[in-house]
């Protein structure tokens, strides 16, 4: 059955793969979950959204694996008091996919911006990825600063692929000016993304803005 869903792949925790204890369900329903996990292993697919992708039409299966994911600790189900929600809770289940096995409980941020953990190719980046603004839209933007632009545009990417969270093309294009201006390239802006981004997934931080990443390079 072809997939309804443009995601290729899913990031399964590679623990998974040689735990006897695990059926063919258990594995289908983890990679499920894993395509819309980010990098705290934070996802939210519908109980349909499993059934569809995995093949599944009864939801008790679905039910049965979650239940056994949790049991050897793949899954965690997360609690919306914990988060100091709202009463009415949330629309859908939330998990946290556990890589290790241990993991602390995901930070408010990890919560609720939950974009897949996916490096896109330049030719997959769409509208949302830069801030509303599609290629042509940069590239017309970065017809009276290209550099600036090419910066901005290298952070968004680096983020995106660090922690796969997304940042606004508009909140962060002053400080690529300043980058720019100090004579720094998108190369450079970008391996100093990919750093501040590692260390502040080490701290659980939040994730940082391209003021963050120009603070420590100017």
């Amino acid at each position: 059955m072809k997939s309804p869903f443009s995601r290729k792949w899913s990031v399964l925790p590679a623990r998974a793969v040689g735990d006897r204890e695990l059926k063919e369900r258990e594995l289908r329903v983890l990679g499920a979950l894993c395509v819309f996990a980010n990098r705290a292993g934070v996802c939210w697919p519908a109980m349909e959204t499993l059934c569809n992708m995995t093949g599944y039409a009864e939801r008790m299966t679905i039910h049965s694996a979650m239940k056994v994911l949790k049991r050897r600790r793949y899954v965690r189900q997360l609690s919306p008091k914990d988060y100091q929600e709202t009463s009415s809770g949330w629309k859908s289940n939330r998990y946290q996919v556990l890589w290790d096995g241990d993991e602390a409980l995901p930070t408010y941020e990890d919560i609720h911006i939950a974009t897949p953990l996916q490096v896109r190719s330049d030719d997959e980046l769409d509208a949302k990825d830069i801030g509303g603004m599609g290629d042509a839209d940069l590239v017309s933007r970065a017809s009276d600063q290209p550099e600036a632009a090419a910066i901005t545009h290298a952070y968004i990417r680096a983020v995106q692929q660090a922690t796969g969270q997304v940042r606004l093309y508009d909140n962060e294009i002053a400080h690529a000016r300043r980058l720019a201006v100090a004579g720094y390239t998108a190369a450079d802006v970008s391996a100093a993304t990919l750093n501040v981004c590692d260390k502040a997934i080490e701290r659980r931080a939040g994730v940082p803005s391209l003021y963050d990443v120009a603070q420590g390079m100017l």
